[in-house]
């Protein structure tokens, strides 16, 4: 290869390389919960409970606590999330069960494009977790949301359990996704590749005279 090819080559791949931009997964939604007990979560979180103490903030966890029933019978739905030009879209979350809970007692996460349907309709919404557990350790959760990129969405965790007193904390709920959007030229580019052209122009020349 001549030393002409070597070096367009050379450039064509540092030019490459301004181009490729390095993708990084941003925050769209966090929530870790560090706020006063209450008997509401609050940060515009929408609540399903029977009495007023079963969905609530305690110790800087959330905590879905009841038994209706039916299905959920604890439930809390976020506020709308905003991924709009975002792709890749994941939830992580940690949880861990209530002491008088059964292996036989599950929390689930869902999902659902906004406007979201009712949280008493858990059949409307797409399930993406189920966990259950009898102890009290702590888990993480990890899970995408197919379908969710570059649009608005809402986030609904719930329980089915077999009492009143049994459920579930949540903590350090966040939302990631990797941004699409195309990387811009960097400004000296044109004038790398004028270069490039005026090279390859004068190599020539010299070679026919």
């Amino acid at each position: 290869m001549s030393f002409q090819s070597k070096f367009i080559a050379a450039a064509s791949a540092a030019a490459l390389t301004l181009i490729a931009g390095t993708v990084s997964a941003a925050t769209i939604f966090e929530d870790n919960f560090n706020r006063s007990n209450s008997n509401t979560v609050g940060n515009g979180w929408n609540e399903l409970e029977w009495n007023s103490n079963d969905v609530a903030i305690n110790n800087n966890s959330l905590m879905l606590r009841d038994y209706l029933g039916g299905e959920p019978d604890a439930a809390a739905s976020s506020l709308v999330i905003d991924a709009s030009g975002y792709e890749n879209i994941s939830v992580e979350f940690k949880w861990r069960s209530l002491s008088p809970n059964e292996n036989n007692d599950d929390l689930y996460l869902s999902w659902a494009l906004d406007p979201a349907p009712a949280i008493t309709d858990e059949n409307a919404w797409t399930q993406v977790f189920q966990g259950n557990d009898g102890g009290t350790n702590w888990f993480t959760a990890n899970v995408a949301l197919a379908g969710a990129e570059n649009g608005m969405f809402n986030l609904m965790l719930w329980t089915d359990v077999g009492s009143y007193n049994e459920g579930y904390l949540i903590d350090y709920v966040t939302v990631t996704g990797d941004a699409i959007s195309a990387v811009p030229l960097p400004a000296g580019m044109p004038l790398l590749l004028g270069g490039i052209a005026a090279f390859a122009l004068a190599r020539r020349k010299r070679a026919q005279a």
